[in-house]
């Protein structure tokens, strides 16, 4: 079985509750959202990288945890949950070396998820604003809460056009659903807009970052703001 893979690489994961963690990246091609802010445009058309066959995902994994220790293994895109089936393969496969398998996610394919959902220790779950992909998908974001393993977290990804009442509703969401989850703001990097031409997105500003924060406070414990560290490390 092979997929689309657009890069395998050692790096340190820049969100969530691992910042600063070194992790091996298996990024998948092809993703069904086109948030406004992404920070990986060229990973969105579907077919887009090489087909890497499963031999070769254990072969180079087998080159990097030579190279220097490794905590987990992000599975990120695009969105790996629309190559499930090899996802699923993979993970069996690539076991062997002993490392944590996290899942980056939109969280708006819940029936594949739950294909796959035993086999890992963790999901980051990107939760996403209608403000950024054009319509509500809080619906199946509330499926995937209640899949999720211990361990897991939500992001947030926050632009200067997100707006209040979109926030509440994330926080009823989680609140409702999952509460103890750790729930992270991330202010959005600078990016090209992707829905609207010529335009560039820009962050939340900080002062409407805490009133996020402090609203979220009300009903969760854990709630953080990180920024996205890797442009400011200067990695990928």
């Amino acid at each position: 079985m092979n997929a689309n893979l657009v890069e395998v690489f050692s790096s340190l994961q820049g969100e969530g509750p691992r910042l600063g963690e070194r992790q091996i990246f298996v990024r998948f091609g092809g993703c069904n959202l086109r948030c406004d802010y992404c920070d990986e445009p060229d990973t969105i058309p579907a077919g887009v990288g090489e087909s890497w066959s499963l031999g070769r995902l254990e072969s180079e994994f087998s080159r990097l945890v030579r190279t220097r220790p490794h905590q987990a293994v992000s599975w990120t895109g695009g969105e790996p949950l629309l190559q499930a089936e090899f996802l699923a393969e993979a993970i069996e496969v690539t076991r062997h070396f002993g490392l944590k398998n996290i899942l980056e996610t939109n969280a708006v394919l819940p029936e594949k998820f739950n294909t796959v959902r035993a086999l890992f220790d963790a999901v980051a779950v990107d939760l996403k604003l209608p403000s950024a992909i054009g319509f509500s998908a809080f619906s199946k974001h509330a499926e995937f809460l209640k899949a999720l393993p211990k361990g897991s977290y939500v992001k947030v990804v926050l632009t200067e056009d997100s707006k209040w009442e979109e926030w509440d509703a994330v926080v009823d969401l989680v609140a409702d659903i999952a509460p103890d989850l750790p729930l992270y703001l991330q202010p959005a990097t600078p990016a090209q807009s992707l829905r609207t031409a010529g335009e560039r997105v820009a962050p939340i500003s900080p002062v409407r970052a805490m009133e996020y924060f402090y609203e979220a406070r009300k009903r969760l414990s854990n709630v953080r703001i990180v920024p996205q560290w890797h442009p400011i490390w200067g990695l990928r």
